[in-house]
């Protein structure tokens, strides 16, 4: 109640935030940089830089051209002019293509070793001599010119200046700019490469920022519009989400953490998520609405009496949901799991302070949630009405049905894979991807990773031993069937030998001495050789080109080519396979572990709380249940359906269990508080779904329509990531109430804070006989299984003659014992705090002998015998101290009775 006791403080304090966090905004920074995605401890980052920076990055474009007339002399004029500009761009390093490219062929005995196309020949016959040369090198074809000659590829080096923000998106606004200009001189030109993808990134990211954070929040009101029937109830939750964006950008800004694409998930998971709080509160003031007869005041306080400390726990294991995220080695989740968390905290700490203070000045004054006979309306009475007669009609088989359901989908769960590649974010139908399946189709694909052998020995690759290991390499990397092409130095020096022997392909292999090999590079060009032997020749590099994008296939082929290329470089070679694009994959191994780590640790935070909350073991076992049933029909469905594991639906669970457990906590806490006012647990539990139905249907469908919105993102794991929390979240609405309504009736749970915040008398509580020998904690967990009631001065509290099994301790206030014989009604006792009468009748169905009145108002327990033996199960020491106590004082009545009656035979006597 902080809000509504100090409004102005917390006015001040939530200005002063917002304006400060507001001047963060302008910090704020977007960043779809590759490094972000490769685990930060990677081993093989030192050694992919130290190899980038000598034989050259993979971070390379691939300009398409394609066109029918592609070898006459006008469009390779084009083409050439194309080469120019290119070159001039000043970030280019290199620009690899038929005019940098080198011949090699015999020419009637000699070797004729010239650039393909020194200059775009002037004749046709000119132009099919090129043709000619080009088609007949096999390093040539198939990497930069297609089979039916008529594509060809330009490779483009690019060389990043050292902490330039912005590169990629200036280089792909350069490349652009330049295929704009020329495609009206070819059928079609395009560039695609590192820079487009993380340019098309940032441009997917704005647009999902600017479409999905609006679409949410019209959503939301529409939900809580038609299931509350409260436009304020709807407004509410839009105000705490535009605030704790502000806090939440404001201090990634201040912070330096960037705003990457999973960060665009951001505004709309504060806006759905953020609301479900706001929903329960709102559903809870209303009752107080209706209790109260319209006070604000009185519902405000009703309100947060039973949902503040439900509010805080659930508001600290959604936090821990999205935070537990950042035990994951890649950066992009990293930053995604911190800013998350923020707005979450941010968005609790809003919520406690703004709603009550916004609903005790201008709250509704009436509700039409539920109908005059409080049954449920509209599509939560449905759920309640349905789900209540399969729990009363099928309880045994409805929780075998779901084990069995739950080992079903365990078993999909198993062919889970995972994966990586920052080309899977984007949809099939984007053209991106659709340019980079037509490359495919006539070239080998546009991804690179090196295979490099490093020697002790100077000039050791120019023994042919050594290079025949190249070969070896490479026979392997064909064999597997995965890559499309591979070029070394090897292939190089066989090219030049099969020329030698007139182009026999018999000798196409590496020269026998190192003499022949001395010989064979001198028909080099140190440029051309650059990529594939360092200068002293104690380094040697296999370039591989592919187009894989599953990431398990190419980790598997990975480590078998490592396995292999260090089986056949020797023990006085090293070998390593390096490139970004493998990092990047190789980081999605992470994936797997880092969930298993995440969503252990936050069960095992979860069981925790929950048990510590509800002070039993066996609660936060069984909390558990229902948020872990929607986590396992969740994996099993990305199994069926083959959705892989990747940075988006990789935080799906811990995410889901998080907000999952949402529920739970409500209605574990209004059932503990239904379970202090009856015996009859069951009938407990059916009041608790009836009262939590509608916050709970409301809060799951505004939750699942909500991450439905994320379908639209323009990125396949956002998609993917909303599809999977839209159903997780509905899988959370038949586990909450239908599963656990089933397991709460074989439960009974005492809340920690009812035990601290219990107000009675320490003293009339320490100095009772019914509670001798025990402790301060035992005696408060006692009377909170018991009933509390209260009662008027002169009403009576029992009634003699009447049967009962109830028993009752004084805690505040007095009463009298009245004894009528005859006609005339005696005062024979009276009681104060602290005392026990009716002991008799709880101990054995008795007629009551006297009856009981308040002789002021009085505040009471009431142990009833049914309640205290079923209660006996859960709490066996607490109830087996009190029925020893019991004993002792019938004892000590016994003692007291023949004390009596011995003294008044003494007395006759």
């Amino acid at each position: 109640m902080v809000g509504v006791n100090y409004r102005m403080a917390s006015l001040l304090f939530l200005v002063l935030v917002t304006a400060v966090s507001a001047l963060g905004l302008q910090k704020l920074r977007v960043e779809t940089d590759f490094s972000s995605l490769i685990a930060a401890n990677d081993p093989k980052k030192m050694m992919y830089d130290q190899v980038a920076a000598e034989f050259g990055s993979d971070n390379r474009s691939l300009i398409y051209v394609r066109d029918v007339q592609l070898w006459t002399p006008e469009k390779l004029a084009s083409l050439e002019r194309l080469h120019r500009a290119l070159e001039s761009l000043d970030f280019v390093e290199r620009v690899e293509d038929l005019f940098t490219l080198r011949s090699i062929r015999d020419s009637d005995g000699a070797i004729d070793s010239r650039l393909l196309i020194a200059e775009a020949p002037e004749s046709e016959e000119d132009a099919r001599s090129a043709y000619e040369n080009a088609s007949y090198n096999p390093l040539i074809l198939g990497n930069y010119l297609s089979n039916d000659g008529r594509v060809v590829a330009l490779m483009v080096s690019v060389k990043a200046p050292p902490d330039e923000r912005g590169f990629d998106h200036r280089v792909n606004g350069a490349l652009e700019q330049i295929v704009n200009n020329w495609k009206g001189e070819f059928d079609e030109l395009f560039q695609v490469g590192p820079p487009r993808i993380n340019a098309e990134m940032q441009a997917s990211l704005y647009d999902d920022l600017v479409l999905l954070a609006p679409l949410s929040m019209g959503l939301l009101i529409v939900t809580i519009v038609l299931l509350l029937r409260s436009f304020m109830a709807a407004i509410i939750p839009v105000i705490t989400s535009i605030l704790s964006l502000v806090w939440a950008f404001g201090l990634m800004g201040w912070s330096d953490i960037p705003i990457n694409i999973l960060s665009a998930m951001i505004p709309s998971l504060v806006v759905v998520i953020g609301s479900t709080e706001d929903t329960h509160m709102m559903a809870a003031y209303f009752q107080g609405v209706s209790e109260s007869r319209g006070d604000r005041r009185a519902a405000t306080r009703f309100m947060m009496r039973h949902m503040g400390v439900p509010l805080l726990l659930t508001i600290l294991t959604t936090s821990l949901g999205f935070v537990s995220n950042i035990f994951n080695g890649i950066g992009l989740i990293q930053d995604f799991a911190i800013a998350s968390a923020v707005a979450i905290l941010a968005n609790g700490v809003i919520t406690v302070l703004m709603v009550p203070m916004l609903l005790d000045r201008i709250g509704p004054r009436g509700s039409s949630v539920n109908d005059e006979s409080g049954r449920v309306g509209g599509l939560p009475g449905v759920v309640v009405r349905l789900f209540g007669f399969s729990q009363q009609r099928f309880s045994s088989a409805i929780l075998v049905l779901t084990t069995l359901l739950c080992a079903f989908f365990i078993y999909h769960a198993s062919q889970l894979h995972v994966t990586n590649d920052p080309l899977t974010y984007f949809h099939s139908d984007r053209p991106l991807i659709q340019d980079v399946n037509r490359v495919q189709q006539d070239l080998s694909g546009i991804k690179l990773f090196f295979v490099t052998l490093e020697s002790k020995d100077e000039r050791a690759f120019l023994e042919p031993k050594n290079l025949r290991r190249l070969t070896e390499i490479q026979e392997f990397i064909e064999e597997q069937g995965v890559f499309d092409r591979s070029v070394s130095l090897a292939d190089q020096l066989s090219l030049v030998n099969r020329e030698f022997h007139r182009g026999d392909e018999e000798y196409r292999v590496v020269p026998n001495t190192r003499e022949l090999v001395a010989q064979y590079l001198l028909f080099f060009h140190r440029n051309d050789l650059r990529s594939y032997v360092s200068n002293d020749f104690r380094r040697t590099n296999i370039v591989v080109r592919h187009n894989v994008s599953d990431s398990a296939t190419l980790n598997r082929s990975i480590k078998e080519l490592e396995a292999v290329a260090e089986d056949i470089a020797g023990g006085d070679i090293k070998a390593y396979v390096v490139g970004e694009n493998l990092m990047i994959n190789e980081s999605a191994e992470l994936l797997m572990s880092a969930q298993v780590k995440s969503l252990g640790l936050l069960l095992i935070a979860i069981f925790l709380i929950m048990s510590t909350m509800f002070t039993s073991f066996m609660g936060g076992v069984i909390a558990l249940i229902p948020a872990m049933i929607p986590i396992v029909l969740m994996f099993g469905v990305m199994g069926l359906f083959d959705i892989p594991l990747n940075p988006g639906t990789a935080m799906v669970a811990v995410i889901a269990i998080g907000i999952a457990v949402d529920g739970t906590i409500h209605l574990f806490s209004r059932y503990n508080e239904l379970c202090r006012r009856t015996s009859d647990y069951e009938e407990a539990v059916r009041q608790t779904v009836k009262m939590e139905a509608t916050p709970v249907v409301t809060t799951s469908l505004a939750l699942s329509l909500g991450f439905g919105v994320l379908l639209l993102s323009n990125f396949t794991l956002i998609a993917q990531f909303g599809a999977l929390s839209a159903l997780t979240m509905l899988f959370s609405i038949f586990a909450n109430l239908l599963i656990t309504p089933i397991i709460m009736t074989r439960v009974r749970v005492v809340a920690l804070h009812q035990i601290i915040g219990l107000s009675a008398s320490k003293e009339v509580l320490q100095g009772s006989p019914l509670f001798k020998g025990m402790s301060e904690y035992q005696i408060r967990k006692a009377i909170l299984i018991s009933e509390m009631h209260d009662f008027t001065e002169g009403e009576m509290v029992i009634r003699q003659g009447d049967v009962g099994r109830s028993m009752y301790l004084i805690l505040s206030g007095e009463a009298e014992v009245l004894r009528r014989v005859g006609g005339d009604e005696q005062c024979v006792a009276q009681l104060k705090p602290g005392e026990v009468f009716g002991e008799i009748g709880f101990v054995r169905e008795t007629t009551r002998t006297a009856g009981v009145r308040a002789a002021s108002d009085l505040h009471m327990l009431r142990f009833d015998f049914e309640k205290i033996g079923k209660d006996l199960k859960y709490f066996p020491n607490i109830v087996a101290k009190i029925n020893f106590n019991i004993s002792c004082i019938l004892g000590e009545r016994l003692v007291d009775v023949m004390e009596s009656q011995a003294k008044q035979q003494s007395s006759q006597d």
